[in-house]
């Protein structure tokens, strides 16, 4: 049975000052989020810092998520880490999750059967589903199709999260990946812009970090993309690709981050060493901000 929506949001993990999680701010995202119509929320992406926090914040984020999505929409947690064993230690902190989402986080980039034998160790060892997570920038490791079916087939899988480099790319992996993943794993691609070349393309979900901070063009976006309505989508990702482009140029969760504080969402600093973006960048988004309101709520 299908989990996941057709969009899935990835809030930031708000900070206070004092670097701890700011966690009526994020139960405040998460609400937010689930209110606009979001499919899904996934705490501890790429764009909620995993990385940055420490075991028990990592756990604690999970905790705080799951109590503001109420089981209104499925919650999915990041499990990464370096080690198969830390990889299930948080799985197992995060047992408020419906799913989990797990990137090939290495500091040795992994091979092929490395990367399908640490899907295989987790899923096995798990009792919910597992997504397996393309982030090739991150992680220096990139799926080919044949190895994300690899995955794919592996029991307890629930889902992939592709991407690809441009329009083509995602509707020729999305052709291959339902093709031959079996009919129960949900396929999905990330992207700000084209992960709603995967909905149009047939793909269930759509995964995205800007979407958790400013869920209502992109809940619109998706709606669009999943009834083909390809007139629709071009008007909207016109409207959103200048936040999308600076999100691409200073780093998406620069960007998400800048974007909640100029809504007053809370979502505080950075972890250091990370700096906010320039002056210069944050005029450009409070002057971006307004028209994406009116342009997703436009007939």
């Amino acid at each position: 049975m299908p989990l996941l929506g057709s969009l899935v949001a990835y809030p930031p993990t708000p900070r206070t000052a004092d670097g701890r999680v700011a966690e009526p701010a994020l139960a405040a995202l998460v609400d937010r989020a689930v209110e606009a119509g979001v499919g899904g929320v996934a705490v501890l992406g790429s764009t909620g810092g995993a990385a940055y926090l420490d075991r028990a914040q990592r756990r604690r984020v999970v905790e705080v998520a799951a109590e503001a999505v109420a089981g209104r929409v499925p919650l999915v947690a990041g499990i990464g880490a370096t080690t198969t064993e830390a990889v299930i230690a948080h799985a197992q902190d995060a047992a408020a999750a419906d799913g989990f989402l797990l990137a090939t986080v290495s500091y040795l980039p992994l091979t092929d059967d490395e990367v399908v034998g640490l899907y295989a160790d987790v899923a096995r060892a798990v009792d919910r589903p597992v997504w397996a997570y393309h982030n090739p920038v991150a992680t220096r490791f990139s799926f080919s199709v044949e190895t994300m079916l690899r995955v794919a087939a592996l029991p307890g899988i629930g889902g992939v999260k592709d991407r690809g480099a441009d329009a083509a790319e995602v509707a020729s992996r999305s052709a291959g990946l339902l093709a031959g993943a079996p009919a129960s794993v949900e396929v999905g691609f990330s992207g700000d812009l084209l992960g709603v070349e995967g909905l149009l393309a047939g793909a269930r979900t759509w995964h995205s970090g800007l979407a958790s901070v400013l869920p209502d063009p992109y809940v619109a976006l998706a709606r669009a993309g999943v009834t083909g309505n390809r007139a629709e989508v071009d008007r909207l990702v016109a409207t959103v690709r200048p936040v999308v482009e600076l999100a691409l140029a200073h780093g998406g969760p620069r960007v998400v981050h800048a974007i909640g504080e100029i809504l007053g969402l809370g979502t505080g600093r950075l972890p250091a060493p990370l700096l906010p973006p320039a002056q210069g960048v944050v005029t450009r988004l409070e002057g971006m901000i307004p028209a994406l309101a009116e342009a997703s709520s436009a007939h």
